[in-house]
């Protein structure tokens, strides 16, 4: 499937006002006006709306309320929305169909997804890359790529220094940009990022389970080869043969006592002995339940998760024989039998809705997301329930012990003192009740050695799944070194053609032989020369040319990534003359019907080519000054339908 990103409309409002609403349409998108008249606003609130980190917003701009924008990508029609506001790491609310659905839908229709991956659910990057085609991917820092990092290559703006190749970020990292370009290009594919983020999560899992082993190592020492299990086990074993024997001997002296009446220091040790027994014997029958209906909980989580599992294995099944098949043609009504009217061709042969173009893939897509966060979050809710099993049926051999012990105290007192041999079987007691307490050190200390064994084995384990991952990863790294010269080598060509067509009066480049650029190092050159344009305005063609050429790469070679789609909001900055910009809005265009497949590109200018002024690449009105692109200071829109 190839990656696809279509912007068909943008609405701007402010409470019930509309402040912008225009559509898009596939191919050039012509924003123009004079300077001062809002093009740049218009370019900042289609970046945020598809998930752009915006917080310093235009005078102007600040006074909108929010931004939605309907978006057709291989998976079906979306519409986003994005409230406006300085504040960071911004949510995004998601409708899962067109915009006119959504306008007139209910709020439990739209899903709110945040700026950030969740603990559980979904961030609106990871649905919005699902939905596009791109793969979820990494950067070597181990923070999961977002929309915002996607952006920062596809939308070349006017704040972002002439010489860099992506959008200024605060948080911009080396590892980042490689990813971002590398993904884009299509090097690393699904394979290379699958073991990417598998190896990130194993990693963290193997830091987890280092710290939480040092930690019990650390509580350990002070025991010595007294942890181990083996030695635990043996020592229990020996402690209850002795415990046995004493009890023995305490029965024995006990059938020959006198049996005379108890003193009140005896009731009392029988009445502490009693209560003891109490609490032990209800906190084991209270864990034993707990367990059995924690057991129970599992058991129909497990079945749970594998209805899931299977209704998306049928989901898949389904929308395979769907867009095999495509609709089923009804003679009948399924449910009453009776002959079914012919509809129009482009309407529901039962119900007589229309069919909106996109609409079944984005409900399909809603489904599936939602199938697959039910079986995450129910996933991780299981993993929690076996963690806390374990960690009650540990309790419970605790509790046992306990309960053991305040038993043998309540033996022991019934028989109460002999006068003969009151002082052999008070001796005989005091044994067992230091061998009590330490059958429940050597089970605490059993628990804490199992834990240990148990995280060690772990350990082991995971420390040979990250060097085995580490060693895919780098061996498809080595097989991708073909690829990565290929795609690089297509986007050095196209940029190169873009620059030889550059106006020659105008040109400040010279001979050009090949570019050179590095999406990690964040810079472009022409010939090994990072410096070779001698003007300002010559770097803007270059970058421009650059990123364009990056769009026609992934035009032409289904490999790319890149979503077939670029917005430019500075073609002719930096003083460039009109005529060096008209040259390079013609070639966009020229490059834009030449190419076979479905793509869009929006720029910005305030010089516009003359024959593209009237043409139909024109999204919108001329703005200006007085009249800018929003729908402000006594001009506000008609209000929402």
């Amino acid at each position: 499937m190839r990656s696809q990103l279509i912007v068909d409309r943008m609405l701007v409002v402010q409470a019930s006002n509309v402040l912008y609403d225009e559509r898009f349409h596939h191919g050039v998108n012509i924003i123009h006006g004079s300077n001062g008249s809002g093009k740049s606003t218009l370019a900042d609130f289609i970046f945020f709306g598809l998930g752009g980190d915006l917080r310093e917003w235009k005078p102007y701009a600040s006074r909108a309320e929010a931004v939605m924008l309907q978006i057709t990508t291989p998976q079906g029609v979306l519409t986003t929305r994005r409230y406006v506001s300085s504040d960071a790491s911004r949510p995004m609310d998601i409708f899962f169909g067109s915009m006119e659905e959504a306008l007139s839908a209910g709020s439990d229709l739209w899903q709110c997804y945040p700026y950030s991956r969740p603990d559980r659910g979904y961030s609106f990057s990871q649905i919005l890359f699902r939905a596009i085609g791109l793969p979820e991917a990494i950067s070597d820092g181990a923070s999961n790529l977002t929309m915002h990092q996607i952006l920062r290559m596809l939308y070349v703006d006017q704040l972002t220094p002439i010489q860099r190749i992506f959008r200024v970020d605060s948080w911009d990292t080396w590892q980042t940009r490689q990813a971002i370009g590398e993904l884009l290009a299509g090097i690393g594919g699904y394979e290379l990022y699958d073991r990417q983020i598998l190896l990130r999560e194993t990693e963290k899992k193997y830091k987890e389970i280092s710290t939480a082993l040092t930690n019990l190592m650390a509580v350990a020492s002070g025991y010595g080869e007294q942890i181990l299990v083996e030695h635990i086990e043996a020592g229990i074993a020996n402690a209850d043969l002795e415990r046995t024997r004493l009890l023995a001997a305490i029965d024995a002296l006990s059938d020959d006592d006198d049996h005379d009446d108890a003193s009140q220091a005896l009731k009392a040790a029988r009445a502490e002995a009693l209560k003891a027994f109490r609490t032990s014997r209800r906190r084991v029958v209270d864990l034993t339940d707990a367990i059995e209906t924690l057991g129970y909980e599992i058991a129909d989580a497990d079945a749970f998760l594998e209805h899931l599992r299977e209704s998306l294995r049928d989901f898949d099944d389904a929308a395979l024989t769907f867009s095999a098949l495509g609709r089923l043609e009804f003679d009948y009504c399924p449910s009453c039998f009776a002959v079914v009217h012919e509809k129009a061709a482009d309407h529901c042969q039962l119900c007589d809705q229309p069919h909106v173009l996109g609409a079944d893939d984005s409900r399909t897509l809603a489904v599936r997301l939602d199938l697959q966060m039910q079986l995450r979050e129910s996933t991780g809710l299981q993993e929690e329930r076996r963690a806390e099993l374990a960690t009650m049926t540990a309790n419970l051999r605790v509790a046992k012990l306990e309960l053991r012990r305040a038993t043998t105290t309540i033996e022991v007192s019934r028989t109460g003192p002999a006068t003969k041999r009151e002082a052999s079987v008070a001796e005989l007691s005091r044994k067992v009740g230091f061998i009590d307490s330490q059958l429940e050190v050597l089970q605490r200390r059993l628990e804490l050695g199992r834990n240990i064994r148990v995280l060690s084995l772990q350990k082991e384990g995971l420390n040979a799944d990250v060097s085995r991952l580490r060693s895919e990863v780098e061996a498809i790294g080595r097989s991708q070194d073909q690829r990565k010269r290929s795609a690089y080598t297509l986007i050095s060509n196209e940029a190169k053609a873009l620059l030889d067509d550059d106006l020659e009066e105008h040109s400040d480049f010279g001979q050009i032989d090949y570019i050179d650029f590095s999406f990690a190092e964040d810079w472009i050159a022409i010939n090994k020369d990072k410096n070779r344009a001698g003007s300002a305005s010559g770097m803007v063609v270059l970058k421009n040319s650059f990123a364009a050429a990056t769009l026609l790469a992934s035009i032409a070679d289904k490999r790319f990534c890149l979503p077939r789609w670029m917005l430019f909001d500075n073609v002719e900055d930096k003083g460039m003359v009109e005529e060096r910009s008209w040259n390079f809005q013609r070639l966009l265009v020229s490059r834009s019907k030449q190419a076979e497949n479905l793509h869009q590109i929006i720029f910005t200018t305030s010089k516009i080519a003359p024959e593209l002024e009237s043409s139909n690449l024109v999204v919108g009105r001329k703005y200006t000054k007085a009249a800018p692109s929003l729908a402000i200071v006594g001009q506000l829109g008609s209000p929402l339908p």
